[in-house]
């Protein structure tokens, strides 16, 4: 099997997924995972920290049988523009755009005509999936069919979701998207995003008091949440789409190559351990 193994002490992960998939036909395009975790400190894992407080052993393989880059840093220290920067090759200051995106804000910032990461891969032969976090913006439309463009609250209630988002991730290089338009844990609006749809549209707003209490627990917006959406499992639901993504893809185009882009909701703020994680690492309330 032919891979690509590189990690980035900015917690960017360059690899082929742990279980084994099937090789592409062409050795020179292996298969591709980009991992990107938000917060992610150079010693939160393994390979950089024999003392780290939370096993990591999967990334600690990679790094182990792979190649380490570590003179690197994010484009940028927030969420938005390291991920532009990601996308496009791109240094963030050249669009214009300072701080980061919230709720329904857009347009996206990626350019409808500029070549990106995946459409480039795209091009090559290479399907393309994102899942998770998105946040370089996305295009949600009112009634009227006319841009959303407030931020809060009131920017949520004037979305028409029934209608398809135009800048989204498949119309910037993706064939699939799974994921959020901003800040998974923390945002205006608390949905899930297939496609250029949201199928369950948020309902009501966000009850913080349910939410688990303890001091990584903080930076929940008020936002509008959609029914079914567990902030608590927002990653063990992201881990379960890239792995459909990957099944399927093995068992339709096995010979054809695949990049995966999976951006977690970890370990931003706000921190909620999955109920499959609570208590495994001995750190705290979180893990």
């Amino acid at each position: 099997m032919r891979i690509a193994v590189a990690s980035l002490s900015f917690g960017i992960l360059l690899s082929a997924p742990p279980a084994a998939q099937p090789a592409a036909d062409d050795p020179a395009k292996p298969n591709i995972l980009l991992i990107l975790a938000d917060d992610l400190g150079y010693g939160d894992v393994g390979c950089y920290n024999p003392d780290a407080k939370v096993p990591t052993p999967y990334l600690d393989r990679l790094a182990r049988q792979g190649l380490r880059l570590t003179d690197a840093h994010s484009p940028s220290t927030v969420c938005t523009p390291s991920r532009y920067g990601i996308l496009t090759g791109r240094m963030a200051f050249r669009t214009g755009f300072r701080g980061v995106f919230a709720g329904t804000e857009g347009p996206c910032l990626i350019e409808e005509k500029r070549l990106t990461l995946p459409q480039m891969l795209r091009d090559h032969g290479y399907a393309t999936a994102c899942v998770g976090k998105w946040h370089v913006g996305m295009t949600f439309l009112d009634r009227d069919g006319k841009p959303v463009r407030e931020r809060g609250l009131n920017g949520v209630r004037q979305v028409d979701f029934s209608k398809p988002i135009p800048d989204g991730p498949t119309a910037r290089g993706f064939d699939f998207f799974f994921g959020t338009a901003c800040c998974p844990g923390t945002d205006f609006l608390y949905a899930f995003v297939d496609g250029d749809r949201v199928p369950v549209p948020p309902a009501g707003l966000l009850d913080k008091t349910r939410l688990p209490k303890h001091p990584y627990a903080h930076d929940n917006r008020d936002g509008w949440v959609a029914p079914g959406y567990d902030l608590e499992e927002l990653d063990t639901v992201f881990l379960e789409k890239s792995r459909a993504f990957l099944e399927s893809h093995v068992r339709t185009s096995p010979g054809k190559p695949f990049f995966l882009y999976h951006a977690t909701a970890a370990v931003h703020l706000p921190s909620f351990a999955g109920r499959a994680f609570r208590g495994k690492s001995g750190a705290g309330p979180v893990v």
